[in-house]
């Protein structure tokens, strides 16, 4: 059983494929079209040398997510940690440190 306390929160910087919207287009302008960087944040669910998935919801009830984002681990730049899969110990962290 899949646990959001077992998840870590992160945020993951990659390069996202462009594609056209299915119109003609100027080859010379094709060409100098650039990649872009995209941020995408969420729980990790699963990471290996093919694919990494984010889920922007969880229910551990029915043990299903919602918001899938299924990236490419090649395309991936840099992963950053927002909080480890002990949810409760960083929001009690941050409680401690919050001025009222």
């Amino acid at each position: 059983m899949i646990k959001r306390n077992n998840l870590d929160l992160v945020e993951v910087e990659w390069i996202d494929a462009m594609s056209d919207d299915n119109t003609w287009q100027d080859l010379d302008e094709l060409k100098q079209q650039e990649l872009r960087t995209v941020h995408c944040c969420g729980w990790l669910l699963h990471a290996d040398k093919d694919k990494t998935i984010l889920i922007s919801s969880i229910d551990e009830t029915s043990q299903s997510g919602g918001g899938g984002t299924v990236i490419p681990t090649n395309c991936i730049v840099n992963i950053t940690k927002q909080f480890n899969g002990d949810f409760q110990h960083e929001h009690e962290e941050r409680q401690k440190n919050t001025i009222r």
